[in-house]
């Protein structure tokens, strides 16, 4: 009994709240709350119910605010029921008609949902809520009749912002540069909603419109100083900017000054790059190893810390983070191997010592050699890096330590039947080499046959020109 009059007492506060046609998400949000306490109490839900009905089954809006909350519950039956009792309340109020289109939303049937919201601009048509429901829906089939629907809310009130309703429909539906160009016609940012703010904000960085996306995100916390949201995209945008010291200030906001927060692996990982950019290295470190603590799937942190450790010339701790990565990522891709062979070539570059110069060179060597065998289609990428691995070992020509490899890398570039600038430019390089190698070692012939493919890709190079005109 106590139960019942707990429950009835709570209805009844909210009869006295629900008389206006926003249907406050928040009193919707208690009356939901209000019903699914009671879910395992039947007869006591019936009579709060009841006796809320009682008292609200003249009011649309407050028999509607029912209803969403039973739909809220994923009981369709009831939310039907009581979306139709609406209805009958008053035919010529939106509230009902909107909320049989949103449980046809909630069925997926948008076909239905969009004859539903229809209905709500036909029968009340000085009702926003009915155009916007409805444009939502048709944007999918017919995106220009869409923005005509919202058109007419100019003619209901021409201080509506229209034009935020546009940029917000077509971000729903994925088409964020037509977003972003509508959401631009709004003159005053903060005369938005909240979420629209942030969609604006959010839609403009996706587009890499990084400095629009900031204007809109501190416009925002400019309005709500301590909304997650906001001050999650300004720290994202100031970071993604590289103004470290704005990053780290926002990046306070969110954890420490917001209301609400939940924070995402993503925001370790932009508090991790803000904190390297800002030099603080170690605890950029722990931030990216936190990304990858909360999701494992987040290999790439792992490749984070490396790199962070590498910059630090810590290379045996950045090959340690990048070998974890290596060899947790699957499929493989080119960079991957590349990147690796790179901190061996940078190790090989500070080695203090000849013996731990080799090492690292023959450790290169050995990724670009698996990635010819992993991919082959990288073959003359990997034979050309080769190449160079070698004439790191051993830069002395006449010895040529790097000939097979620039032999087959010539060969390879030979066979294609068509070569971008760049290719041309290095397979110069090789036959430069060739040439030269073979003139130190008194082959004229062989270095003329170089020197000549040489000077045909470069007509003035000058070494090329030398070894041709020897009799």
């Amino acid at each position: 009994m106590k139960t019942t009059k707990y429950l009835f007492a709570g209805l009844l506060m909210l009869s006295v709240s629900t008389q206006s046609f926003a249907q406050d998400a928040k009193k919707v949000d208690e009356l939901t709350k209000i019903i699914a306490e009671n879910k395992n109490n039947p007869a006591a839900t019936k009579a709060v119910v009841k006796n809320y009905m009682k008292l609200n089954k003249k009011d649309a809006v407050a028999v509607a605010a029912l209803g969403k909350a039973f739909l809220n519950l994923d009981d369709m039956t009831n939310a039907t029921e009581y979306a139709n009792l609406a209805i009958k309340a008053n035919k010529h109020h939106a509230a009902g008609y909107l909320l049989r289109g949103d449980i046809a939303v909630a069925k997926d049937n948008g076909g239905e949902a969009a004859t539903w919201y229809q209905n709500a601009m036909l029968m009340a048509p000085n009702t926003p809520e009915g155009y916007i429901k409805y444009a939502r829906i048709y944007q999918k089939v017919d995106a220009e009749g869409a923005v005509a629907t919202l058109e007419k809310l100019r003619t209901i009130d021409p201080n509506y912002l229209v034009d935020a309703e546009i940029g917000y429909m077509y971000s729903k539906n994925g088409q964020l540069q037509k977003a972003v160009e509508a959401y631009d016609k709004v003159r005053n940012i903060e005369s938005m909603e909240n979420y629209m703010i942030s969609d604006y904000a959010s839609s403009s960085m996706i587009l890499g419109q990084t400095e629009k996306s900031l204007k809109v995100a501190l416009a925002g916390v400019n309005k709500a100083p301590r909304n997650a949201g906001f001050n999650r995209i300004a720290f994202y945008d100031y970071t993604d900017l590289k103004d470290y010291d704005n990053a780290l200030l926002f990046a306070n906001n969110l954890f420490n000054n917001s209301d609400s927060v939940k924070v995402l692996p993503s925001d370790y990982k932009y508090y991790a790059h803000a904190l390297k950019g800002a030099g603080r290295h170690e605890e950029a470190i722990q931030n990216f190893l936190k990304v990858y603590e909360l999701d494992n799937n987040e290999k790439e942190a792992l490749k984070l810390v490396s790199d962070v450790y590498r910059e630090q010339k810590d290379y045996p701790k950045a090959l340690e983070y990048y070998n974890q990565y290596f060899n947790a990522v699957s499929p493989k891709r080119a960079s991957d191997f590349t990147a690796l062979a790179r901190i061996y070539m940078d190790q090989a570059e500070n080695a203090t010592d000849d013996a731990g110069k080799k090492e690292a060179l023959l450790n290169a060597d050995k990724v670009y050699s698996d990635l010819a065998e992993a991919m082959p289609n990288n073959l003359d990428y990997a034979t050309y890096n080769r190449a160079h691995v070698y004439y790191m070992l051993n830069p002395d020509m006449k010895i040529g330590a790097a000939k097979p490899y620039y032999e087959k890398y010539a060969e390879l570039l030979e066979a294609k039947t068509e070569r971008s600038n760049a290719e041309n430019s290095t397979l110069a390089e090789a036959y430069n080499y060739l040439a030269v190698h073979y003139i130190q070692n008194n082959n004229v012939q062989m270095a003329k046959v170089y020197a000549a493919k040489l000077q045909e890709l470069r007509p003035d190079d000058d070494t090329a020109a030398k070894i041709l005109s020897i009799k």
